[in-house]
């Protein structure tokens, strides 16, 4: 039988672009990247120690807090809300393979987070154009890290950034498998991630999650705007490691058990 992925994928795609709930994160992502402006120089110094401190320091804001609610929000209601009312059987009658669909869920869940962190991005850098300058960071001795320098390691730090970001999509996607309410899939997966943040360091469980790595990149890009001695090794190889092994953990676990799944209960 002939795949139909890029049908799937296509139909996923033209599904999440009709849906409120994007553009609602979207705007609230750019609204807080506003406030962030107006109350920077009260919360970090290096947030207002130049552009690439302002921008370094909103990004980590924006996905310490709203940002992984958001990517769970819509990872985990990307299935659940069609098998909670059985659309999904509908889907399904057509000649495709289950683990198709689901491999399509996942990359549109991708999709989604890689533009809400563009989003991102795109209004941190407005805002930070604003008042402050994309130069060459320096101190009272001279220049530290040309321009130049300064860019790359942005534009790796960005890439690094959707790693752990990729696997939050995952964990998403995996209870949209198991909790089939999408209301009761969106409170598990906020509840569940809140309560780990909360509890893991006083259960000492902080070495062993990757969530301990979204705002990871965008604290060590502080160090660079302000100048400041920086190294991305070995730490990123951690960071990239824990969150790979975690985004094909769940990915695999959710795949299983949604193709093992009897939809007509």
């Amino acid at each position: 039988m002939r795949s139909q992925f890029a049908v799937l994928l296509g139909n996923e795609i033209r599904k999440a672009t009709r849906r409120k709930l994007p553009y609602f994160g979207f705007l609230v992502v750019a609204l807080l990247c506003a406030i962030v402006y107006f109350v920077a120089g009260q919360l970090s110094t290096a947030a207002t120690a130049n552009a690439w401190g302002y921008t370094a320091f909103s990004m980590e804001i924006v996905f310490n807090d709203l940002g992984p609610i958001f990517i769970i929000v819509f990872s985990a209601m990307s299935l659940a809300e069609e098998t909670g009312s059985g659309t999904i059987r509908a889907a399904l009658a057509a000649p495709v393979q289950r683990w198709e669909l689901y491999a399509a869920k996942a990359v549109v869940g991708l999709l989604h987070t890689a533009v809400l962190s563009a989003v991102a991005l795109a209004c941190s850098l407005v805002m930070a154009g604003i008042h402050y300058r994309f130069g060459a960071v320096g101190d009272t001795y001279g220049v530290v890290y040309p321009r130049a320098q300064v860019l790359q390691a942005f534009a790796l730090g960005y890439g690094l950034s959707w790693i752990p970001l990729g696997a939050m999509t995952m964990y998403g996607l995996f209870l949209s498998t198991v909790v089939r309410s999408p209301g009761a899939a969106v409170a598990v997966g906020i509840g569940m991630f809140f309560l780990i943040e909360f509890t893991k360091h006083l259960v000492g469980l902080d070495p062993f999650l990757f969530t301990r790595y979204l705002e990871y990149s965008w604290l060590v890009l502080q160090q660079i705007a302000q100048g400041m001695d920086y190294h991305w090794q070995p730490e990123v190889w951690k960071m990239a490691g824990l969150s790979g092994a975690y985004a094909i953990a769940l990915f695999v676990a959710g795949l299983v058990i949604f193709v093992r799944q009897d939809l007509n209960k």
